[in-house]
C-alpha cells in the first residue's frame, strides 16, 4: 500500500495561504492531491479530525555531532529526535571534532548522512580552519559539495579583515555567513548573562554588548561586500533594533531566534544552574519581550533550535563548568507554539512560516509547502495537547534541557518525510 490519506485536518500552507479542513492524498512519497476525497480500500488512512496539518519543519541550526562526540550524539540519534520533533529538514553545524573545515572531513561526514540520517540533513560549512578564525577554510570548493551556508557557530571570526574576506568569498559562490554574533574580547569568561543574576551568583557574565557590537559588524561588511549575512540566535534589544533597522535599508541582512530566548530569562539560572548555561545567555525579561516583538514585526525571520546534546554529566556540572547549550529539537513545535501562539496570540499562520516556508527560502529548498507535486514532508500538531516535558521521552542523547518539567502545550502526534509515516 502505497497510497496515504490525510482526513479532515486543518491543513495550512504559508505559501499559498491555505488554510482549511480538508484531505490530502500521497502516493510514491509525493503530495498528488489536496481536497475532499473519497477513502478507498487501497490507502492508509489517518484521522486528523481536529489536527493542524503543516510543512515538514525545518530547523537551519542543529549539532549533531558524531566523529569523536558520537557520545554526545549522532546523526542517526539527532534525526531520530527530529523526526519525533516533526522536524523533516536539518542544517547541521560544522564544529565538529574534526570540523568540518575542508573537502575531505566534509565527505566523510555525508558519508555518514547518507548512511544513517532518516531525514533531509544538509551541512553547512566552517568559515575557517579548525574554526580557530586564523585561515579562512576551504570555501570556493563548498558549493559543489551542496554547502549554502558558512558558520564557525560555536565562536565568531575575530579578525575583522579575515572575515571580510570571508564575507567577500561568500559572495563570490553564492554562499550565506551565518554569524554566531558576539566579540570574543569582550567578557570573554562570561557564563550567563551579566545582570543581576549573575552578580548575585558571583559568576562572570556576558554584557548585551558582546552580541549586538558583532551583529553590527556583521551587517557592515554585508554591505560593504553584498554577501548575504544571517545573524543566528539573537538574544538582545539592541540585536533586534540593529537588524530591523538593516532590513530598511537592504535585503542581505536576515536573523533568527530560538524557543528558549523567547520563553526563558536569566532568572531560570537560579534554578536550573547548568542546564541552563547556553551560548548567547538567556537575558532579561526586556531581551525576551524584543526578541518577540522582532517576531511580531517581521524583523525576526527564521525560528530555529541550536539543538547542542551534551551528556548529562557535562551538563550537570555547576554553572562555571557546565558545557553550553542543550537539546532542542524534541521541543521545537510545543515550547514554539506554547509562547508565540497560545501566550502571546501571535498569527498561527505566521508561527508556522517561521519554521517551514521561511527557512525553506532562506535555504533555497522546494520544501517548506503543502501543495500538489510537493514532497511529502508534513508534520500533524494537536494544538490543544499539553504534557510535561520529560528527559526520559527523548529520543536524542542528549538528556538536558531547561524546559525540563514544565508544561507544553502544542505537541507534534505523527510526521510524514517523503511519505512514510512515523507517530511520536
Amino acid at each position: 500500500m502505497n497510497k496515504l490519506l490525510i482526513k479532515s485536518g486543518r491543513v495550512m500552507d504559508p505559501e499559498t495561504k491555505r488554510d482549511e479542513v480538508t484531505d490530502i492524498l500521497i502516493e510514491d512519497g509525493k503530495i498528488i492531491k489536496i481536497s475532499s476525497i473519497e477513502p478507498a480500500s487501497d490507502m492508509e488512512i489517518i484521522n486528523a479530525t481536529g489536527k493542524l496539518v503543516v510543512p515538514g519543519i525545518i530547523d537551519l541550526h542543529v549539532h549533531l555531532r558524531d566523529f569523536e562526540q558520537s557520545y554526545k550524539e549522532t546523526i542517526e540519534s539527532g534525526t531520530k529526535a527530529a523526526l519525533k520533533g516533526g522536524v523533516t529538514t536539518v542544517f547541521t553545524m560544522p564544529n565538529t571534532k574534526p570540523p568540518l573545515d575542508c573537502i575531505e572531513n566534509i565527505r566523510k561526514y555525508q558519508e555518514i548522512i547518507n548512511k544513517t540520517a532518516v531525514i533531509d540533513t544538509y551541512i553547512s560549512g566552517s568559515i575557517t580552519k579548525g574554526l580557530g578564525g586564523e585561515v579562512l577554510g576551504e570555501i570556493d570548493k563548498y558549493k559543489k559539495l551542496g554547502i549554502n551556508f558558512i558558520t564557525d557557530d560555536g565562536f565568531d571570526v575575530n579578525d575583522e579583515t579575515l572575515l571580510e574576506q570571508a564575507y567577500t568569498k561568500a559572495k563570490e559562490n553564492g554562499l550565506i555567513v551565518a554569524t554566531h554574533p558576539e566579540i570574543d574580547s569582550i567578557a570573554r569568561d562570561g557564563v550567563m548573562n551579566e545582570g543581576k543574576i549573575s552578580k548575585k551568583l558571583n559568576v562572570p557574565g556576558q554584557p548585551n554588548e558582546k552580541e549586538w557590537k558583532a551583529v553590527e559588524r556583521g551587517i557592515k561588511l554585508a554591505k560593504k561586500t553584498g554577501a548575504r549575512a544571517h545573524m543566528t540566535h539573537l538574544s538582545t534589544k539592541e540585536s533586534i533594533e540593529l537588524v530591523r533597522q538593516a532590513k530598511k535599508e537592504t535585503d542581505l541582512v536576515t536573523c533568527d531566534a530560538t524557543p528558549h530566548h523567547l520563553s526563558l530569562t536569566e532568572e531560570i539560572v537560579l534554578e536550573k544552574g547548568g542546564k541552563a548555561k547556553v551560548n548567547p545567555p538567556l537575558r532579561t525579561e526586556e531581551d525576551r519581550l524584543a526578541v518577540i516583538e522582532g517576531i511580531r514585526d517581521g524583523t525576526v525571520d527564521v525560528i530555529i533550535t541550536d539543538h547542542a546534546p551534551h551528556n548529562t554529566a557535562e551538563k550537570e556540572a555547576d554553572i562555571l563548568k557546565a558545557a553550553f547549550g542543550f537539546t532542542g529539537l524534541e521541543i521545537l513545535v510545543p515550547a514554539t507554539l506554547t509562547e508565540l501562539y497560545h501566550n502571546q496570540k501571535i498569527d498561527l499562520m505566521k508561527v508556522v512560516e517561521l519554521m517551514t516556508l521561511a527557512p525553506a527560502k532562506l535555504a533555497n529548498l522546494p520544501s517548506g509547502r503543502l501543495q500538489k507535486g510537493a514532497s511529502a514532508d508534513i508534520t500533524i500538531i494537536d494544538l490543544n495537547t499539553e504534557k510535561q516535558v520529560r528527559r526520559e521521552e527523548f529520543v536524542s542523547k542528549g538528556k538536558i534541557t531547561p524546559f525540563e518539567g514544565m508544561r507544553l502545550k502544542g505537541w507534534p502526534l505523527i510526521t510524514i518525510y517523503k511519505g512514510s509515516l512515523y507517530k511520536a
